[in-house]
């Protein structure tokens, strides 16, 4: 049986375009260098890798590929910031490199792939993100029964919320906790979903609303997270307040579970 670790906690979006590695991106930024978190931050979307290049790391000599391959893991963790380490994955398939093959061949042992890298790094951070794949196939399957926790990513439309309603029953159905849904690409328009009718649609709780901000376009083309680009800008004080909640900076009800999965001794 799996050991899910306590301190790793999966960003999920079974839907493309949301703003999922944006999110993972800039919620590890505020973790590790406004609230002095040891953050590391792993792409497991080892087909369509994107986190790496949100902070110019576009064709890394080691990445998670090597690692799954049992190379020394230490070889594909970079340094970011002395609390902020990335392990990002190649956003090309070599022709020497079969490891996306063999990490698809069978369920089972891509779980224990990711349970055995993650074994050997969980200990050393007090923060795991994994930056799983859009959509909801094995890699983010894979991810989701390793992690001891997940947050689910959003857009406050009727195809993101139905699709996320598919991601939050099978964790459930797995025992996973579900830390809460952040809805991204907030416009406050009329055709909008409301936080309450999400909340109360899916019985899970809206942990923070970040506002649509044109300027995170630009921090991506420049490969700079918006909160180290433009911190005053709305989204950069959401994502700054949903680290806050991660933390246990601000009273509010969030999950107890997974707020302890950072806080308790491993």
């Amino acid at each position: 049986m799996v050991k899910r670790k306590s301190n790793v906690l999966a960003i999920v979006s079974p839907k493309g375009g949301v703003g999922k590695t944006v999110t993972t991106a800039n919620l590890a930024v505020a973790l590790a260098i406004i609230f002095d978190k040891k953050v590391l931050a792993v792409d497991t979307n080892v087909s369509t890798a994107s986190l790496g290049l949100h902070f110019d790391i576009f064709y890394p000599k080691h990445t998670i590929h090597d690692a799954l391959e049992k190379n020394p893991i230490e070889k594909s963790i970079h340094v970011y910031h002395q609390n902020l380490h990335l392990i990002p994955a190649s956003i090309k398939i070599r022709k020497k490199e079969k490891s996306l093959e063999k990490v698809r061949e069978n369920f089972h042992k891509a779980i224990s792939k990711y349970e055995k890298l993650i074994e050997k790094v969980s200990k050393k951070y007090d923060i795991v993100l994994l930056d799983c794949s859009p959509g909801f196939d094995l890699e983010t399957i894979a991810a989701m029964h390793i992690a001891g926790g997940m947050i689910v990513v959003s857009n406050p439309d009727y195809p993101s919320i139905i699709t996320a309603a598919r991601v939050i029953e099978y964790a459930q159905n797995i025992k996973m906790p579900v830390g809460g849904i952040v809805l991204n690409k907030v416009r406050k328009k009329k055709y909008e979903l409301k936080k309450d009718e999400i909340e109360n649609a899916l019985n899970v709780k809206v942990l923070e609303e970040i506002p649509f901000d044109k300027r995170v376009p630009e921090s991506i083309a420049k490969k700079i997270p918006i909160i180290l680009l433009k911190s005053s800008s709305k989204s950069s004080k959401a994502y700054k307040r949903l680290a806050a909640s991660l933390v246990g900076y601000k009273k509010d009800n969030f999950l107890s579970k997974v707020r302890n999965m950072f806080t308790k001794k491993r």
